[in-house]
Parts: C-alpha cells; structure tokens; sequence
C-alpha cells in the first residue's frame, strides 16, 4: 500500500495527488505539536488549521477514502506509529514552497520512498512554472501580471486586456470620505470541532500571543465558499475603490478576508478569480482583486522559490533596532499604529494597506531590524507563511533586499496617512508638522531616510525627485530635520 500525506495548508479536494489514489491506499493527516512551536504562532492561526484539518479528515472520509490522523508531539511520532500499522511502499506528498517544510520532507525523503506530486490548483503554477515565468532579474509584478493575465485569458477580448488597460489601480486609491459604510463580512460560528481545537489551544499553547474568543474564521469548503460568493456580491464592489483606504475600528471594510482560505486550500485561486471576474461590479473593483490574486499572490511565490535559501537574512539598509513590545499588544499613542495592530492581536489580521504603509513604513522609517519584523509577521498572521511573507515584507514593504523585487522603497510622510485615513484626527501627533513638539515622527525619520541613502535613491527613477527635493534645502533645515529624526529614535522604544 501507499501513504499519501496531507499538510495543514493543503486542504484541498482538488489536490493532483488525490486522482492517483487506488482503494488500499491510506490518506495521513498529522496535527504535530511540535511544529505548531516552530515559532509562537497567533492562537487563531493555530485554531484556524487545526480545526480546517479535522473537518478536512472528516470530509475525506465521507467520500470514502481511509483516512489516518495523527494528533502527536512530532511528526516522526506520528509517522513512527502510522508505518508500524500500515507499512508502506511509497510516501506521496504534494510539493511544498516554504523551505522549512521542504527541508523536513527531505529528511523523510532519507528513509522512505517520497513521491511528489505538483501544487497545482493551490497556485495557478508549478514550482518550476512560476521560476521559469518570473524569468531573469530584474523582475517586476506588472510583466509577470501581463503574462498570466494573457496565458489564463483572464479579463481579455480578443487577446487585449478588457477595458483598454491592463491596470485600473489609480481608481483603487480613494480615500475615505466622511460617513462611508460597508457590507459586513460573513462572520462563522465556531461548532463542536472548532470548540474543541479552541480548548486545545488556550491549554497548550497558552503562552503564544493573540486571543482565541472572538474566532469567526472559514474552517470548511462550505463555509470558504459562502464568505466567497457574500463578497463578490456584495462587498467586491466597494473593495476596488477603497482598497487602499483606512478607518478607525474599520479593520475589514470591504476587504475579502479570503486569504487564509486560500493559503491553506479550501478555496483554489482559480475559484477564486473566476467568482471574481463573473461578478456584478465595476470592472476597476474586480480587476483590482483579481491582480491580488493572479498577479501579486503568484508573484510573491514566484520571486521566493527564486531566492530561497538565503532571503531570509537580507538587510540592504543595515537596520538593527529591536521590534517594540507594543507590537504585540497594539499599546501605543501613535493612532495609525494602534489601529493597525489592535485587530491583529484580536483577530490575527489586518489589511493590505495597513500591513505596507503603515506598519512596514514604521519598520523601514525607525531601523527595526528586518528578520524581526518578518518574524512578527511570520507569527502574527492568520494567512501567513514564509512564500508570503519574505517576499512580501522584506521585499515590498522595507525594501531590504535593495530593489530585487520593487523598485521602491514604500515608505511615506504622515500626511500619506492622513489622507487615505482617518487616524490623525485622534492621534496626540500633527502630519502636518515636521520639527514640532507634536510632529508626526514619520515626518522627520522620512527625511533622516533619504539623507542616509541619498546616494543609493539619486539613481532611482521613482526617488531622485525626493533626494533632488531634500538637497535644495537650506543647511539649517536640515540640520533641525535630521536633529528631530535622532531624538524621536532615541526617545522611542
């Protein structure tokens, strides 16, 4: 007989590796302990895939296949007890992106027969697929988009983009306006195995950060596919426009919450897209979702399995200051910042733009060193996993690989946030001001930022405006820009 082993954030019916399956052979699931601890992972992270692979184990039962699952300390535990039962020939497995995971299988590569089986439909692409159209540096997302935009005939007639244009990201930039609403997402009642993985996790990983009580996350292809079809028919519209808006205690407004469904297989992307594109909305809101899926989602894996091992040290600026302990409890006077990490303490998420420009603007602006920062990340959300994340916050958000994956920096005044939000009108700090004893902090540090690295951003298409901007000041001015930029390091944490 065969063993056909299913990971956590593979829980899909889809799965290639499922059509090869004979009657004898035997499907394992293993909820390890000790993989759960490979980092202080959010407690609703935990919950969401311990509960995802119970009802998963589940519905694979009920169509019939034989299914081993395993609550152990370990893997090898697990697997120890599954071979003496069970003794098989072969290992199938799905083939995985995140580099830990792929160094464990390797290691039972040593000492069972391991058949690999490709990831498709959880990414549109092979492993191989992805690295051989992502191509040679220098790489950029709007290329790649372009070509699977054309190679999946999404949003095309008659080969040209739908529209006129490939992008309609300058009519999903509004701010928001006073008195603006949204639908509410669909929110999930925790049952009976939900209830227990809940248990479970304040007893066992009692010491990990987040809170378990306000869980309301898609555990099911049912439930995955309700909170799909509520959103493209009724929040995708209002999603496009505003999607790179903030209000305060307004942590969803009209963003999907999908991508912990889709990061561990109970939506596929393609699912995704195509619900999106039959959609009744403009056409500027569903392509801005659909290049969040097939174009920025498919480019994050890609660039990763390119630079992988290694990435995760990479620190082009030299940042070495410590991430701030209010990080992880969101107790801070700074409105933006606490508005973007009070739902990620409670609910192990926050949105896009919240993630880019306001956290990752704060960890590139003050120095934090960047593996802590992707750590943080890495640990904190509910959709997160090393494909994701490295690129995505090293890459996009600081910067720390020096332009392999975007060609700027995002970083950004106060006054960015105070337009595309409403958080500085109770923050204690005025974006207008830069010197001030009430200036915003980024103000100052955005300035410090150029002024180091004036050399590096004088050669940038996108930056030399800014370093031409800062060298065209006075002496004087500077000198008292950079004097407050060193006292709001200093004083901070």
């Amino acid at each position: 007989m065969r063993s056909f082993w299913i990971l956590g954030n593979q829980l899909s019916h889809e799965l290639a590796m499922l059509k090869d399956m004979k009657e004898d052979d035997v499907i394992v699931m293993i909820e390890a302990t000790s993989r759960a601890t490979w980092r202080p992972y959010h407690k609703q992270k935990l919950v969401l895939i311990f509960s995802a692979m119970r009802h998963f184990a589940e519905e694979l039962r009920d169509k019939g296949y034989t299914v081993d699952y395993h609550e152990a300390d370990s893997f090898q535990e697990a697997w120890d007890n599954h071979v003496k039962q069970y003794t098989p020939d072969e290992i199938h497995v799905t083939a995985v992106t995140d580099e830990p995971m792929a160094k464990k299988l390797k290691q039972f590569g040593k000492k069972h027969k391991l058949i690999e089986h490709t990831d498709v439909p959880l990414f549109y692409l092979s492993k191989e697929e992805a690295t051989e159209t992502l191509g040679n540096e220098p790489w950029r997302m709007d290329r790649f988009y372009r070509h699977m935009r054309k190679r999946f005939d999404v949003l095309l007639e008659e080969g040209k983009p739908r529209g006129g244009k490939w992008s309609f990201d300058a009519d999903n930039r509004k701010p928001p306006n006073e008195g603006l609403s949204f639908p509410s997402a669909i929110h999930f009642r925790p049952d009976s195995i939900t209830k227990d993985v809940i248990e479970k996790v304040e007893s066992t990983f009692s010491e990990h950060p987040g809170e378990v009580t306000s869980f309301h996350w898609p555990v099911t292809h049912a439930e995955a596919r309700r909170a799909l079809k509520q959103f493209v028919e009724e929040r995708l519209e209002t999603f496009g426009p505003y999607q790179d808006a903030m209000m305060t205690d307004e942590p969803e407004m009209s963003h999907s919450l999908l991508s912990a469904a889709i990061n561990i297989g109970l939506l596929t992307p393609r699912e995704v897209v195509d619900a999106a594109c039959q959609a009744d909305a403009p056409l500027s809101s569903i392509e801005g979702f659909v290049r969040q899926i097939l174009g920025w989602r498919e480019y994050m894996r890609a660039v990763y399995l390119s630079v992988m091992p290694g990435y995760e040290d990479v620190n082009t600026f030299k940042h070495e200051r410590d991430l701030p302990s209010f990080f992880w409890d969101a107790k801070t006077e700074l409105n933006c910042l606490h508005q973007s990490l009070k739902p990620v303490v409670a609910h192990a998420h926050n949105h896009h733009i919240q993630r880019l420009m306001v956290l990752g603007n704060y960890a590139t602006l003050f120095e934090i060193n960047p593996k802590q920062t992707s750590d943080w990340f890495n640990e904190m959300y509910i959709d997160a996993y090393d494909w994701v994340v490295l690129p995505n916050v090293l890459g996009m958000a600081l910067h720390a690989d020096g332009g392999k994956l975007a060609t700027k920096p995002y970083v950004a005044f106060g006054k960015y946030i105070d337009r595309m939000s409403d958080y500085c009108r109770d923050c204690p700090y005025n974006p207008k001001h830069t010197t001030e004893d009430d200036a915003c902090p980024f103000n100052a540090l955005y300035w410090r930022f150029i002024d180091r690295h004036e050399e590096r951003f004088s050669k940038n298409q996108r930056m030399k405006m800014m370093v031409r901007n800062w060298q065209g000041r006075d002496d004087d001015v500077k000198a008292d820009i950079l004097a407050k930029a060193e006292k709001t390091l200093t004083d901070s944490p």
